[in-house]
């Protein structure tokens, strides 16, 4: 009998079963591998889309107010100011000089000038630009910061408001247009800074703070270009050394700056501060070249004889020390004083050297200032500053020198007004009563009065008296 090839349904079940088991894991890998391939795709352009949005995006800066610049490392920080000052002179007027006090010339009294009272302008030239960046390097952060502010008047050049012919005039007549000038730029790595900055002679951490733009006098006031060295410490404070640019500045008898002026070294300066939990100490000196050379000899007009030419030289020098003391609360003192030979222009403010044509010799100016400040801090809106500086010029070849060329301030011209207002100053002294309050944590308002008073080599006695208010916004 012929056996039937139909398969039974126990044998036919079996075989599907067995199918199953063999095609199952391969179809499950196959769905996985495609599940797998899909969600890669997905997160690739997850990623693609993060990319985007970050080039396009702003991203926080490492330092403080920057930002990160797209695709690089650097951080970016722009920051500035906008203000307003309305200034009052309720005795002398002082602002064929300066828009700021500028009290060692301030009109004597008897002349012009101190006899024009109640002069009011206001400005805006102080306003200021900057920009500040940071790069991370194998050396430590490399910073770099350039600023500038609007105080040049584009035709005098001068800080002047009104005197100068009629260069302030047509100025303020028309638009009060001021060009850009350039206080800061330099870049600091490790402990280097190099480029134009505030001198090294100059402690701007203690400097009492005023409405007045140029401040008390007494102490420092300098910018200017330089390569300085700081060692830090963590226990004995902070090692400074610098080289800065050296200004030959001398007078001649008849009270101008001679263009024979020459220098040969740059300035040097050397500096040790430390932070205390009491305060702050600082104290620095400098020395520096003063020479005049009009490069060998020169022809007199009597029947041409040849004579030796200018060349003299002598090194002016200074020593300073200022701090500040914690009193009560937030509440502090600060304190500068300043003293040197021929300091000149790193003393605010003396001419600081006169070329003796009789001698051939450079006579050297020595003066001693101090400067004193408290802050009073009400609240974190509301703080108010008292500030008193002085200087007082000693009796030496320099007086000798200056009374003996008509440079003491004294009634030696023909209409005995105006004559001895740029003369060599005995002693001179001001105070400055102000403060500022913070509506809004970027607005400042600021109200100060300052009185003043010197008196030249020849007793003469100017005046000065002023209200400086002063509104302005601080951008970043």
């Amino acid at each position: 009998m012929k056996k039937n090839s139909t398969l039974s349904p126990l044998s036919l079940a079996l075989l599907t079963a067995g199918f199953w088991c063999v095609a199952a894991p391969a179809m499950a890998q196959s769905d996985t591998a495609a599940r797998i391939n899909k969600l890669e795709r997905e997160i690739q352009g997850l990623k693609d889309q993060l990319y985007s949005s970050t080039k396009e995006n702003v991203v926080v800066g490492d330092a403080p107010g920057s930002l990160r610049i797209p695709n690089t490392d650097s951080s970016l920080r722009v920051y500035g100011i906008a203000e307003l000052n309305m200034v009052r002179e309720a005795k002398g007027d002082n602002s064929d000089n300066d828009y700021s006090t500028f009290l060692p010339y301030a009109p004597l009294r008897g002349s012009a000038q101190a006899n024009k009272t109640g002069r009011t302008f206001m400005y805006a030239r102080t306003s200021r630009l900057g920009l500040e960046a940071a790069t991370p390097s194998p050396y430590g952060q490399v910073s770099v910061k350039i600023e500038g502010d609007f105080n040049n008047d584009p035709r005098s050049g001068n800080s002047a408001v009104s005197g100068d012919g009629q260069a302030q005039i047509y100025t303020q007549q028309v638009s009060n247009s001021y060009g850009l000038r350039l206080r800061q730029a330099y870049f600091q790595m490790g402990g280097f800074l190099v480029g134009q900055s505030w001198s090294t002679f100059m402690d701007l951490d203690n400097t009492p703070e005023t409405v007045d733009f140029n401040g008390p006098i007494g102490g420092t006031f300098l910018r200017q270009p330089q390569i300085r060295y700081t060692y830090a410490t963590p226990q004995s404070g902070n090692y400074t050394v610098a080289l800065e640019n050296s200004v030959s500045y001398v007078l001649d008898a008849t009270g101008t700056a001679m263009s024979s002026g020459f220098s040969k070294k740059p300035d040097l300066i050397v500096r040790w501060d430390r932070a205390f939990d009491w305060g702050a100490l600082n104290l620095r000196a400098v020395s520096h070249e003063i020479q005049v050379n009009n490069g060998g000899t020169h022809t007199t007009n009597d029947g041409g004889t040849v004579v030796q030419g200018i060349n003299s030289a002598k090194r002016g020098t200074g020593m300073a020390a200022s701090g500040q003391i914690k009193t009560v609360g937030e509440d502090f003192i600060s304190w500068i004083v300043t003293s040197g030979t021929g300091i000149g222009r790193y003393f605010n403010y003396i001419e600081g050297a006169g070329y003796n044509a009789n001698t051939g010799a450079i006579e050297l100016e020595k003066a001693t200032g101090i400067v004193l400040g408290y802050q009073k801090k009400f609240s974190d809106s509301l703080r108010m500053n008292l500030v008193y500086g002085q200087q007082k010029h000693h009796e030496n070849g320099y007086t000798t020198w200056a009374k003996a060329n008509g440079l003491d301030g004294g009634l030696d011209g023909a209409d005995g007004l105006d004559s001895g207002r740029y003369g060599v100053n005995r002693k001179v002294q001001q105070f400055h009563i102000g403060g500022f309050w913070n509506p809004i944590k970027p607005v400042e308002i600021g109200a100060e009065y300052i009185i003043g008073k010197r008196e030249t080599l020849a007793g003469r006695i100017g005046d000065m008296s002023r209200v400086n208010l002063l509104a302005r916004y601080n951008i970043n």
